[in-house]
């Protein structure tokens, strides 16, 4: 083996431990936790428009707000589940 045959074959064996480490960490994550911190953070957006809800008189901004509402829950739902079923 020359000198360029000994630096590739050290790159790959590189590139494929730093693959194999990579696909662990990836499949050791809890998506149950990460969906749970996304819900957690979601309360930020959803908390001003619950506020809006139980304080205006306006029957479009309370549908409005409740349809914004569900729509960022189910959005946290899919996104987690697509992530679950890319990652297994």
């Amino acid at each position: 083996m020359n000198r360029e045959e000994i630096k590739k074959a050290v790159a790959n064996v590189v590139v494929d431990f730093a693959r194999s480490e990579a696909e662990a960490a990836i499949k050791s994550i809890d998506l149950d936790d990460v969906q749970k911190l996304v819900e957690a953070q979601m309360k930020n957006l959803t908390d001003p428009l619950e506020a809006e809800i139980q304080t205006t008189t306006s029957w479009w901004v309370k549908i409005r707000n409740r349809l914004y509402i569900t729509l960022l829950q189910q959005a946290v739902k899919a996104i987690v589940a697509d992530a679950k079923q890319k990652i297994a």
